[in-house]
């Protein structure tokens, strides 16, 4: 079982000139899509074959707007209980590469 967690800092969603859901419709949209399951606010998992999507889908999208990786305080993967900070991951591959985040 793979489970992704995406919570928004509110705050910084509204300084953007969102609100959180309007900055979760699309990550959710992709992954019911596609078959995972959300437990709760901002948490989805998904099992078998394609279980990774519930990172890979969304990761698509964030790679396109790097804005999601500043408003998101909690972008964690959990396979069978071993968590991954994907947000921190995210951050030091662009920096790795020269792009400024910040």
């Amino acid at each position: 079982m793979v489970t992704a967690t995406y919570i928004f800092n509110e705050e910084k969603v509204i300084a953007a000139g969102k609100t959180v859901e309007e900055m979760m419709a699309p990550i959710r949209k992709m992954l019911l899509e596609n078959g995972a399951e959300e437990i709760a606010p901002g948490v989805f998992c998904k099992d078998g074959f394609y279980a990774m999507d519930v990172i890979d889908l969304p990761l698509i999208y964030i790679r396109k707007h790097l804005k999601y990786l500043d408003a998101l305080d909690i972008w964690t993967m959990d396979i069978d209980g071993e968590v991954e900070d994907c947000k921190e991951g995210m951050i030091n591959y662009y920096k790795k590469r020269g792009y400024a985040l910040e």
